[in-house]
């Protein structure tokens, strides 16, 4: 099951990230087995988004023969302590990430 974190941000306003909200139950009955985080533990994890692509397009620069096109799609969750985890497709992914490069 993925993580479930609500997300408290500067302005007040939250988010609630992983699972769904369930037909008949009231929005309260999330918070049981739930993280807290903040914008920036959020912000960071996302963060790493950078470091994966910067390391995926010095690889694919050093290709002795580069394809026209490099796509790579993976599925991502947060850790309950707010870290960026990238899963394979069978553990059900929050979000997916999709990134491609051309020739320059």
């Amino acid at each position: 099951m993925p993580a479930r974190i609500i997300i408290d941000f500067a302005e007040g306003n939250i988010v609630l990230f992983g699972g769904a909200p369930e037909p008949g139950v009231a929005d309260s009955g999330f918070v049981n087995g739930t993280t807290r985080a903040t914008a920036d533990v959020v912000k960071a994890a996302f963060g790493s988004l950078s470091e994966i692509a910067a390391t995926m397009e010095a690889a694919i620069s050093a290709l002795p023969q580069r394809p026209e096109t490099v796509e790579i799609e993976f599925g991502a969750t947060l850790s309950t302590e707010g870290d960026l985890w990238v899963v394979g497709a069978h553990a059900a992914p929050e979000f997916k990430i999709k990134l491609a490069w051309g020739k320059p």
